[in-house]
């Protein structure tokens, strides 16, 4: 779990707890039936004296936001700040951090017994759903000033759904991998498909490959993770070839897209790293600010797949 700061919400669990709950009482669900999902999915914390205060002051502060604190969070909030300060990581001699912690402790303490404000109204957040089918592939043609400066204008981007996310506030966008071509024809057929190269659009280290790791079962998820063949590049590097492409709106896909075909049984990229959690994997606009998917790619192409990078100025296998 990371932290940051002695504050309520400076750690990821606090965090989480408060995302996880603003979204399920968004999506109509009973209080109860929230409180208890959250307590399910956070058993293996309670318990632990560091751990467990969090994640019922997380709660309790967020509960009593909306208006529905129930009374055995409340109870069990109000516990652990009686309990002694080193209970939350404090030190016993009055720092300054100790101080400035005891005052959010006293502040919520007195918040959670204050009358709660009025029960605020779920709110329906409008979500777009990408109707993308795994494997369909859309080709877009490189015509930018850096495509013409690499030497890659008239070229396309093959961009294949493989998987699918869950993108703020609750939009469906797809996970891709992404190919170019050699020229300006497009691939006929899957056969013609599995000859195109891949865009690399990451990497990560090999004494990170188990990253990121659940510390609500950490032994449990290590063993999983290691029981995974990584094989790194000759670099020392696990190659990764997955991008979020945030389709998050049907007027941001670009109109000018060519659906080239289904191709779901295309061969995949070899040796390739799949981060662990989808969150890992690199989020790509069609457009922010000055940087546009097609900028963006051939960043990611002459960075991995030309070696451009400084990382891969030295071989490491």
């Amino acid at each position: 779990m990371g932290t940051w700061g002695f504050k309520l919400y400076q750690n990821d669990m606090a965090l989480d707890i408060k995302d996880e709950f603003e979204k399920l009482f968004n999506a109509g669900k009973a209080i109860q039936q929230i409180t208890d999902e959250l307590i399910e999915d956070y058993k293996n914390i309670m318990g632990d004296p560091d751990e467990e205060p969090l994640f019922w002051l997380a709660l309790a502060d967020t509960q009593w936001n909306f208006g529905v604190l129930l009374p055995v969070v409340k109870e069990k909030a109000l516990y652990w700040i009686n309990k002694d300060s080193c209970t939350f990581n404090c030190k016993k001699a009055e720092t300054s951090t100790d101080i400035q912690r005891k005052k959010v402790l006293d502040d919520l303490q007195a918040k959670l017994l204050s009358p709660q404000p009025p029960v605020k109204k779920p709110i329906k957040k409008r979500v777009y759903i990408c109707q993308w089918k795994l494997g369909d592939v859309f080709a877009y043609q490189l015509e930018s000033n850096l495509a013409n400066e690499k030497g890659l204008y008239g070229r396309y981007f093959l961009i294949q759904k493989v998987d699918e996310t869950t993108w703020h506030p609750g939009h469906i966008v797809p996970i891709v991998y992404v190919k170019i071509t050699h020229d300006a024809k497009l691939p006929s057929n899957i056969e013609e498909y599995n000859q195109l190269e891949y865009v690399q659009t990451s990497f990560a280290k090999y004494e990170e490959r188990f990253f990121p790791i659940d510390m609500r079962r950490p032994q449990e998820d290590l063993a999983e993770k290691a029981k995974i063949n990584y094989q790194v590049d000759e670099y020392g590097f696990l190659p990764e070839y997955r991008a979020t492409l945030l389709n998050t709106s049907k007027k941001v896909i670009p109109t000018n897209l060519i659906y080239v075909g289904n191709f779901a049984n295309a061969v995949r990229p070899q040796n390739e790293f799949i981060p662990h959690s989808k969150f890992n994997i690199l989020v790509v606009s069609w457009k922010q600010f000055d940087e546009t998917f097609e900028t963006k790619m051939i960043k990611q192409y002459c960075g991995h797949n030309l070696r451009e990078l400084s990382i891969y100025k030295n071989k490491n296998v």
